[in-house]
């Protein structure tokens, strides 16, 4: 303290001895334990509420901090430490304290739930996977379908193009090409024929009077009058009344019918006559003919080759193979159902046949119906099979 007061007033203060961090530190945490020990010593000793509490002990004093060390080396920089708060009085110690109860331990989980949560979180791996290899299969099995149907695309395309390019024509038979003709011009299936004959009334007939209807045409006629429709009405009416008595559904149609419009029947006959034109020379003869357009050999063939078998034995008259435009595209020929066989004929020339024509009905009518039952019959199919049974008619004439 001398030092201080001889010292001139312009002197800068002493240095004051600076406190290590670490010192303060450890007096805080020295503090802190003896105030925890204090607390657990006055819980302990805390009578019980029908006791009378204990006389207050004394209150210790509080030591007093040791004096810092002067450090060892000057620093150039002072840190400035504040005091620590100062510490409040508590009770003395107990000189016996009880232990202080410690904390129960967390409830461990069940065994059982343990094992559950286990168990469920298998099955939702089980289930996942189980997904991922449905849809992985369902990938590969459309992949696998593409690649078939590629497969077989290609194949079949190559197949028919060697198919094409290295078969000759003559390789398939003629009948085969003609029902695939008629096939692939109806883009109709063909029906097979059943191993039963059909009952007669399930057979639909259509039979065309030539020239008959509300049009009054007569068709051709002769100098004395004689009409081409009313000879050919005479024999269609024959035939009608003679299929309808063997149980056959027949239709008597006029030239022009209405229900000739995409009609669907077993067989459709269109009677006619040829001209009574003076030709200067004996023309006789019939002439049966199918569509055109139909082809060679099919279904209209064999009802044609049937009509001509029977009329000409019967009858009596030659056949003739000057066909006409008008015999080839006949009008109903185009009107019908694509699958209905149909023949038109030319009952003999009204002028060199006229006696057969005008008297000789019945056998006309008979022959026709036999050809029909030719066609009809099942054993007629065989004849599909004979090259030479059909006649192959040259090309159609003008008239």
């Amino acid at each position: 303290m001398p030092d201080e007061i001889n010292r001139s007033s312009d002197a800068p203060p002493p240095d004051v001895p600076e406190i290590a961090p670490s010192t303060i530190f450890v007096e805080l945490m020295r503090q802190a334990a003896a105030r925890r020990q204090r607390e657990a010593a006055a819980e302990a000793a805390t009578p019980p509420s029908d006791l009378p509490p204990p006389p207050a002990a004394e209150e210790a004093p509080i030591p007093p901090l040791p004096e810092p060390e002067p450090p060892r080396v000057r620093q150039p920089l002072r840190l400035s430490v504040e005091a620590p708060p100062p510490l409040r009085p508590t009770a003395a110690p107990d000189p016996d304290p009880a232990p202080s109860p410690e904390p129960p331990p967390p409830p461990a989980p069940p065994e059982d739930a343990v094992t559950a949560a286990r168990l469920e979180a298998q099955r939702i791996q089980r289930i996942q996977r189980r997904r991922e290899r449905v849809t992985r299969h369902r990938v590969g099995v459309l992949g696998g379908f593409l690649r078939t149907a590629l497969i077989i695309l290609i194949a079949g395309g190559v197949a028919s193009t060697i198919f094409t390019w290295f078969t000759s024509p003559e390789f398939l038979d003629q009948r085969v090409v003609n029902r695939l003709v008629v096939a692939d011009s109806t883009n109709i299936p063909v029906v097979q024929p059943t191993a039963l004959p059909t009952p007669n009334y399930l057979q639909r007939i259509g039979i065309v009077s030539g020239h008959r209807g509300p049009q009054n045409d007569p068709g051709a006629v002769c100098p004395d009058g004689l009409t081409e429709a009313s000879i050919n009405f005479e024999v269609a009416t024959r035939v009608v009344r003679a299929l309808r008595g063997l149980g056959y559904s027949v239709d008597l149609l006029d030239e022009f019918d209405a229900r000739l419009d995409n009609y669907r029947a077993a067989v459709l006959v269109s009677i006619h006559a040829n001209t009574c034109r003076d030709f200067g020379e004996r023309v006789s003869g019939f002439l049966v003919s199918k569509a055109a357009v139909r082809p060679t050999g099919g279904v209209d063939d064999l009802l044609a080759e049937c009509i001509a078998l029977h009329y000409g034995r019967i009858v009596g008259l030659e056949r003739r193979f000057n066909l006409t435009r008008d015999m080839t595209d006949y009008h109903t020929f185009r009107e019908i159902h694509p699958l209905t066989p149909a023949a038109i004929i030319e009952l003999g020339f009204m002028k060199d046949d006229r006696e057969i024509l005008t008297t000789r009905q019945d056998d006309m009518a008979q022959a026709l119906v036999e050809g029909v039952l030719c066609f009809l019959s099942p054993s007629t199919n065989d004849l599909l099979a004979t090259p030479d049974f059909f006649v192959r008619t040259p090309t159609p004439t003008s008239p």
